[in-house]
């Protein structure tokens, strides 16, 4: 018999290790649903599952990379060196580490799932506190260790025997041998590497698997089953880091003395009650809070109308309630979200996993309950994005929609927003008060709503009104990117017509998560790339002055709207406060700025303290520095430590 060509001979039992590991974790799959099938909530459709699976597929390919890498390296560096043996030698001890590695996680992970709900999260990591006696009477008594451990030894012994008995067989090889071609050779070593790029990739696009992509049915079980459990276990090992990355001292110094001397627990210094002298026509029964992504208020101000990008918002804020000095909390989409919902200041911790676990008292879900709403959240993505279904059901929410629960097709983020605005038009109920809090996706790269086909009107810098063909750079943002923005805000106001009549006594409060990162040319001014709108409108407000300066920012957006729809005296806990409420300081603070009726200041540990002013320069003796570390300190204490002030 002919000899075998070396590296071709390896690539084809290596191609054979891929098949063997990516089959048994598809079939892990299988079986784990059929375990867990009675926590299927929703009715899914063929369609739903093959998503499913072939998203798991995908995961899967990545795990199974891992384990090939240096197999492959070692067949593409040591063969032509001729130690062949030395390189099959390593692929066989990967073999079975691979063997070990996947059974014993996959096992593990099936218990997990009985107890937590779900596959490894940063949970796992919890252990290390607890009681090692009690948790290793646990796993004796509850997760039947010799069971499973049969079950371990044979599913290892058959991968090792499976790998065993193929290691000599030729089809593969047959096959792969029966082309001949000139630079056979170096065609198949690209080859495996193209191969392997796929594989760790998940992907051949511009954009490799991502975790929030898991989302990709309407059901929560089945989501949480297409993460590959060793894809599962990495990600708890980040969580867990990430929780725990934190300093034991607050890196913004002692709480504010006031607060050590005058009170007992942080919950007692952020309680509130409603004393403004707003005067209603009526309380509103629907509550819609919209956050536009990347929805900043640059396009809204007189300079850039003629561009036409927002008209819609700015028709709605010409008839309602404009807060013209507002900032989001944040740089990030959840980081803003989280500081909505928890009116919690963000300080640079994400809340996406605390959160998950602990309830604030300051959720915005629980105290609109308290006042008799019922209590919605929309996401055009995937609710796997940042843990968001977890965090959202832990701070209170009744009904949680994203975009598996919609039937219309899907891009990379989700649905576009005029689908999500059909989503919400759906769902809401008019007989029932409701807060609807609605997350859109559309205005972020890749930008792929065809703009032109919605009816968006800039092809080319020539078709820009003059004045800003002469300021506009393409290269820093595109016309595709700014009809995104026009598209966004056309959908926005297509919505609020259809549900002002649907819903006759309804809200709205409009913001944007943060500074879109897309600006006409390369130098927005400090004010243009910071604020974002924030506005009301409906018949419930429309007495209201159609302008206000007090300033503010996203943790003050529940104190504004519980002040509207309670009770006087109604007592609520917020670190806002309502920007009806002229008794405030004037002071809106975020992370890393602060925003008064003259200036907005911002404070960079690379590039130090930058001030933009909005008419005249007006110097008062403020440490607005030392007041703006005094909140984030409150912040990350009762989001690190809890309610406890020392």
């Amino acid at each position: 018999m002919k000899k075998k060509e070396p590296f071709l001979s390896e690539f084809s039992n290596l191609l054979f290790f891929w098949f063997i590991a990516v089959t048994y974790f598809f079939i892990f799959r299988l079986i784990f649903i059929l375990i867990y099938n009675s926590d299927i909530n929703s009715e899914l459709s063929t369609s739903n599952y093959i998503n499913g699976l072939f998203m798991g597929f995908r995961y899967d390919n990545i795990s199974i990379a891992y384990f090939l890498l240096i197999p492959l390296i070692s067949a593409l560096t040591l063969i032509p060196l001729k130690k062949v043996d030395i390189a099959i030698k390593i692929r066989k001890i990967f073999q079975i580490i691979c063997s070990v590695v996947s059974v014993i996680i996959s096992i593990v992970t099936i218990n997990y799932y009985s107890e937590y709900k779900d596959q490894f999260n940063h949970f796992i990591f919890m252990g290390l506190y607890d009681d090692k006696i009690a948790v290793f009477k646990t796993i004796i008594t509850d997760f039947n260790p010799f069971l499973n451990g049969i079950i371990l030894f044979i599913l290892i012994f058959l991968f090792i025997r499976i790998f065993a008995y193929y290691e000599n067989k030729n089809k593969i090889y047959s096959f792969l041998n029966s082309y001949q071609f000139k630079y056979k050779s170096f065609i198949v070593k690209f080859l495996a590497i193209t191969l392997y790029v796929g594989c760790f990739r998940a992907s051949y696009g511009d954009y490799p698997v991502r975790r929030h992509y898991a989302a990709v049915t309407p059901d929560h079980f089945i989501n949480k089953t297409i993460i590959n459990p060793i894809k599962a276990l990495e990600y708890a090992i980040i969580d867990f880091r990430e929780i725990n990355k934190v300093d034991k001292q607050n890196p913004f110094g002692k709480l504010p003395k006031h607060v050590q001397e005058n009170y007992e627990s942080i919950n007692n210094f952020i309680r509130k009650q409603k004393s403004s002298l707003i005067t209603l026509s009526d309380t509103p029964d629907q509550i819609f809070l919209i956050i536009m992504e990347s929805y900043d208020s640059w396009a809204l101000s007189d300079k850039y109308s003629d561009l036409k990008l927002t008209l819609e918002l700015k028709k709605i804020k010409e008839k309602g309630v404009d807060f013209t000095n507002f900032l989001p909390a944040s740089y990030s989409t959840f980081n803003s979200l989280g500081s909505i919902i928890t009116s919690i200041p963000y300080c640079g911790v994400n809340m996406s996993k605390i959160g998950a676990n602990k309830k604030f008292s300051t959720s915005i879900f629980s105290q609109f309950k308290e006042l008799g709403y019922e209590t919605n959240y929309f996401y055009g993505g995937y609710l796997s994005w940042q843990n968001l279904q977890n965090f959202i059901k832990k701070q209170g929410a009744d009904n949680i929609y994203g975009a598996p629960d919609s039937s219309e097709e899907k891009v990379i983020w989700g649905i576009i927003d005029e689908y999500l605005f059909d989503l919400v038009l759906k769902k809401v109920d008019k007989t029932k008060k409701s807060l609807n809090i609605i997350l859109s996706t559309s205005h972020h790269s890749p930008y792929e709503v065809d703009v032109y086909k919605k009816g968006f009107f800039y092809k080319n810098k020539q078709d820009l009104p003059l004045k800003y063909q002469k300021i506009y750079n393409q290269k820093n943002t595109s016309l595709r990117d700014l009809g995104h923005l026009w598209y966004s805000d056309k959908s926005l106001g297509n919505f609020v017509r259809k549900a002002e009549k649907k819903y006759s006594n309804s809200l709205f409060a409009i913001t944007g998560d943060h500074f879109g990162r897309k600006f006409i040319n390369t130098n927005p001014t400090l004010y243009e790339s910071s604020s974002v709108p924030f506005i009301l409108y409906g018949n419930t407000v429309k007495k209201l002055p159609k302008k206000i300066e007090t300033p503010g920012s996203h943790k003050d957006i529940s104190a504004t709207l519980i002040d509207i729809v309670a009770p006087n005296n109604f007592s609520y806990q917020s670190f806002g406060n309502s920007m009806f409420n002229a008794s405030t300081e004037n002071i809106g603070y975020a992370y890393q700025k602060i925003v008064t009726k003259d200036l907005i200041k911002t404070y960079s540990k690379n590039y130090g303290e930058k001030t933009f002013y909005f008419e005249r320069k007006i110097k008062k003796n403020i440490n607005y520095k030392e007041k703006l570390d005094s909140v984030m300190s409150l912040s990350w204490q009762y989001i690190i430590k809890g309610n406890k002030i020392k």
